[in-house]
């Protein structure tokens, strides 16, 4: 009877998904359902735990970041970063997917979001890549798993709620993000010169120095949209959340009055997308919320620590779990919801253990980064199969390849995380 709710739970969770139900109605009726059952706990007490989820002035920075994202993506700035990028790369064998790369980097920058990168940069960049001969398959191939560096390069949206389910600082792991974003763009740029040079893609012309310049010059302001983000956080002169807030500002000011790429009408449309995609996190969470109380509540994380430290399975041992739990979860579930029910479970285990909360937090935002481009939820993968008019599935042999440059990243990130955490070491000790 002890483990049955728990069965339920997850069982129940599972089998609403595969009917179609959307995930935090899943969440919610099978909370309510064990609860009923299995509970004598009041029913009111399941709106409270969903309101607490969310009643964190930590995930207000949500809502900000997604609007600054919005607000520069529809501002065409993409035009400016990829001039710039080609200035960089673009003269190198396969110069296009390398600026697809840098794009990516600077773009992650500034969005924190995985989706608005692959959105923003690929309708941009596929048609232009496929026009210069690239093969449909890498083309997308390369724009989706670039994409992933919204998730890693800060602002990531996923680390704030990492940082929210698991009490790690947004700060260091702002941070840490840093190297890893990195070695990851430098992974894919060797794959893709690797792949230009088999296939025979062609360069882009050499541009002059001046032609550097001038390109940093249109982007400059666009630039230091994220030096404010990490600026600001790192000296604390501001949360992540006041950092978010400034964002805005920054992009309708540039937006509105500089650039003037956007018209006050403009602002309309953009904030009705906000508000919805605001609202599918953030109802995401307060599900999982409720859910997360009930397996506190029948003492999940117990059962889990007392499995794991039964086997004796040690630090190597929690590690490989981990990666195969969350690995697993990115395949099927987005990042939001699967941190939300699954950190407050797996990380204590890890603290006890001797672990970082920092490291493990980057360990877990890649696993569910790469979810954004494994089958079959894959979302980044779709919507640049999607502009590409490619089926998935004719992908996949191109996408196991570059995938392998981000498991060589990850193995960085396992075996040597001093590497990762040095920065954060070095710039905000008390939060390491």
């Amino acid at each position: 009877m002890d483990g049955l709710p728990i069965v339920i739970l997850f069982v129940g969770m599972v089998v609403l998904m595969l009917l179609g139900l959307p995930l935090a109605f899943s969440l919610f009726t099978t909370s309510v359902s064990v609860m009923l059952l299995f509970t004598d706990l009041p029913l009111w007490q399941m709106i409270q735990k969903m309101f607490s989820g969310v009643n964190s002035f930590v995930l207000t920075a949500i809502p900000f970041f997604l609007l600054a994202g919005n607000l520069m993506n529809s501002g065409q700035i993409t035009d400016k970063l990829i001039n710039l990028a080609s200035t960089v790369v673009g003269h190198m064998r396969g110069g296009l997917a390398h600026i697809n790369v840098l794009v990516s980097l600077l773009f992650g920058g500034v969005s924190g979001s995985a989706v608005a990168d692959t959105s923003g940069i690929g309708s941009i960049l596929i048609p232009a890549m496929e026009k210069k001969g690239y093969s449909k398959s890498f083309t997308v191939v390369v724009t989706a798993c670039s994409s992933v560096l919204g998730q890693i390069i800060p602002p990531s949206l996923i680390m704030i709620i990492y940082a929210s389910s698991s009490g790690a600082s947004v700060q260091a792991l702002f941070i840490a993000g840093i190297v890893p974003g990195i070695l990851l763009a430098l992974s894919m740029m060797v794959v893709s010169y690797v792949y230009a040079v088999k296939c025979d893609f062609p360069r882009e012309e050499r541009k002059s120095f001046r032609d550097f310049l001038h390109a940093l010059k249109e982007s400059i302001l666009v630039l230091i949209m994220p030096l404010i983000i990490i600026g600001g956080v790192l000296t604390g002169v501001c949360t992540a959340t006041e950092s978010a807030v400034i964002a805005v500002v920054y992009s309708l000011m540039i937006t509105l009055f500089v650039d003037k790429t956007l018209t006050f009408r403009d602002l309309v449309p953009i904030f009705i997308q906000t508000a919805k995609s605001t609202a599918t996190s953030l109802f995401c969470i307060a599900g999982a919320g409720a859910f997360g109380y009930l397996m506190a509540y029948f003492r999940v994380s117990k059962y889990v620590e007392d499995l794991l430290l039964g086997l004796n399975v040690g630090t190597n041992g929690y590690i490989l779990f981990c990666i195969v739990l969350f690995f697993l979860l990115g395949c099927f579930m987005d990042a939001t919801p699967a941190i939300c029910i699954f950190v407050p479970i797996v990380v204590p285990v890890g603290l006890d253990l001797g672990l970082n909360a920092t490291h493990l937090g980057m360990i877990i935002c890649l696993l569910l980064a790469i979810g954004m481009v494994t089958p079959p939820y894959g979302l980044c993968l779709l919507i640049a199969c999607q502009i590409s008019d490619i089926e998935p599935q004719k992908t996949f042999r191109d996408l196991f390849v570059m995938l392998g440059a981000v498991l060589a990243t990850l193995i960085v990130i396992l075996f040597m995380p001093d590497l990762i955490l040095w920065l954060p070491r070095l710039l905000v000790p008390k939060f390491v």
